[in-house]
């Protein structure tokens, strides 16, 4: 059985200092470990909650999985964002630009850029981050909960169970990261192409 086979209390060697945690009183359901994570500098940080079942939670499981989720979050936000920015943004500008062009309240047309461009961000960050982030996670993981030797069938099952309870969080942690950057960008380019306005009435 699963719960049989990394009850051992093996350490798993993994660095603590990776992430500032705050772990909460488990429930009757699973233990949940708060996690700041590190992410590059130009991405925000965020607090997720990571989720480990009861019966696997043993020593040194919750550090596994909170730095597994971590780095998975780091390699999606990175590997995907300059493309999320790139269509989000110049769709929500050109759609603004053109919609609003008679509009004089220019607080206004920054809203709906801003609202346009989080909403585009959000569908796009999910649809192409899923399934990347799911493989990103289940491979820091494998790598981290080898250590306690389970054998290889066991170790998928798992693997995909800390997965599946987890992919959520860490999608919403990369989906809020997506819409950030954007708001932040499309503000940028929208208050260029005001003031030339301005300047050109």
């Amino acid at each position: 059985m699963i719960t049989d086979v990394i009850s051992s209390g093996h350490v798993l060697p993994v660095n603590q200092g990776e992430l500032s945690l705050e772990v909460t009183k488990p429930s009757n359901t699973g233990a949940h470990l708060h996690i700041q994570s590190q992410l590059p500098t130009q991405i925000p940080n965020f607090r997720t909650d990571v989720i480990i079942k009861q019966k696997l939670s043993v020593f040194g499981m919750q550090i596994a999985v909170s730095i597994a989720m971590d780095r998975a979050i780091k390699e999606t936000v990175s590997s995907n964002e300059q493309s999320i920015v790139s269509l989000s943004t110049t769709t929500t500008k050109e759609l603004v630009l053109k919609d609003y062009a008679m509009e004089s309240d220019e607080t206004r047309i920054l809203n709906v850029a801003r609202m346009m461009v989080a909403s585009l961000a959000e569908s796009l960050a999910r649809v192409n981050c899923k399934e990347p982030l799911r493989a990103s996670i289940s491979g820091h993981l494998r790598t981290s909960l080898q250590n306690l030797n389970i054998p290889n069938e066991i170790l998928e099952q798992v693997v995909q169970l800390l997965v599946n309870d987890n992919l959520d969080q860490g999608l919403a942690v990369v989906v809020q990261a997506a819409s950030d950057k954007e708001i932040s960008t499309i503000d940028e380019e929208i208050r260029q192409q005001l003031s030339l306005r301005r300047l050109s009435s």
